[in-house]
């Protein structure tokens, strides 16, 4: 297909892979029908590449993928969105796993981290006061620091300097998952 790579099915990272074999129930989570539901309520699931003006531009594609060398206009098929979709889950959730604690990992507990960081970047959200919060075992606060800041302030609600409710809205979504348990 011209316009766009396709991108291949991501290896577990090698840092990943020293942690151990990934329990089951958390590797099943991220291509569940949650996960792909999760991901296309937020993301959407849009089958022709354009230029995302949150993002500066870059062209993004199905739920989320960015990818600046995608020639905005391209048309992707269902089934390309679905195997792209795949890709992003597991890709954005293989960093979760790599930054998270296993032990304080539930199944929605990682789906809602892997949202988070498909929407802030792998980096800020292993790097984030949430992860760190989370990793020290006080999950309750480590959760809530996905949408608000220790003085309740919107957190990770900004584009371009600027608040966005629908990114608080989607925080607030990421942070009910995190705090389920089962």
């Amino acid at each position: 297909m011209s316009g766009i790579r396709m991108p291949g099915a991501p290896a577990v990272p090698a840092g990943l892979a020293r942690k151990g074999v990934i329990p089951a129930a958390l590797l099943a989570a991220l291509t569940s029908p949650l996960a792909y539901q999760t991901l296309e309520r937020w993301e959407g699931n849009v089958l022709q590449v354009y230029r995302d003006n949150l993002a500066h531009g870059i062209p993004t594609f199905c739920a989320g993928r960015t990818d600046w060398s995608a020639k905005p206009g391209t048309r992707l098929t269902s089934d390309q969105c679905q195997e792209i979709n795949k890709t992003t889950l597991l890709e954005y959730g293989y960093a979760v796993l790599g930054c998270v604690e296993w032990n304080y990992l539930s199944a929605k507990r990682l789906i809602g981290l892997t949202m988070f960081a498909i929407n802030v970047g792998k980096a800020g959200a292993c790097g984030s006061q949430a992860v760190q919060q989370i990793n020290l075992g006080n999950l309750a606060a480590g959760c809530n620091l996905i949408a608000r800041t220790p003085s309740g302030a919107p957190n990770w609600s900004s584009a371009g300097g600027q608040y966005v409710q629908g990114l608080q809205n989607r925080r607030q979504a990421e942070r009910a998952l995190c705090l389920e348990e089962a």
